[in-house]
């Protein structure tokens, strides 16, 4: 007979190692999806996510905020969260679950999360976040210090544009 608590725990451990494959897989799932669109220029989701990156700080040097640096662990988050959104566009995840579980290290850190759909270019995204109250909070708060950026395209969706901003500090 096969105890249950540790079948369990094999299951657990083979999602852990499947979720960092697809992790890493992940990018060439957005570049294929991004493939699909049609646009008058390429797009690569590497470089949209710099350009957040540079918008954002371009727009908290205005206020004296220091830059953020990229991390890839909240890349890796942020990644979740868009691959979740066309099912679920809501910072509770389609779990049930609060944005932040998404979240693979930094627990007990300030964190934030932004997120838009339908904005096709970093410019259209940051200045979106910028419109809004609680996103432009997000994006200037001295009390962040990281941040990790997707772009996400699904073209059967509602949005078909999906981004994310995951802070910490």
């Amino acid at each position: 007979m096969i105890d249950v608590k540790k079948f369990f725990t094999i299951v657990a451990i083979i999602f852990l190692v499947a979720a960092m494959n697809v992790t890493a897989q992940a990018q060439r799932v957005i570049v294929t999806r991004t493939s699909t669109a049609r646009w008058t220029q390429e797009v690569n989701p590497e470089k949209f996510a710099a350009e957040v990156l540079q918008l954002t700080n371009a727009e908290r040097a205005k206020v004296g905020a220091q830059p953020l640096k990229f991390s890839k662990d909240l890349t890796a988050s942020a990644l979740i969260r868009a691959l979740e959104l066309p099912q679920k566009f809501s910072h509770t995840r389609p779990n049930g679950y609060s944005f932040d579980s998404a979240f693979v290290t930094g627990k007990g850190h300030v964190i934030g999360e932004n997120l838009a759909g339908g904005q096709k270019t970093p410019k259209q995204v940051v200045q979106a976040w910028m419109d809004s109250p609680g996103h432009r909070k997000n994006m200037l708060s001295k009390n962040f210090s990281e941040l990790g950026v997707v772009y996400y395209y699904q073209p059967n969706s509602k949005y078909k544009h999906y981004w994310v901003q995951h802070f910490r500090g």
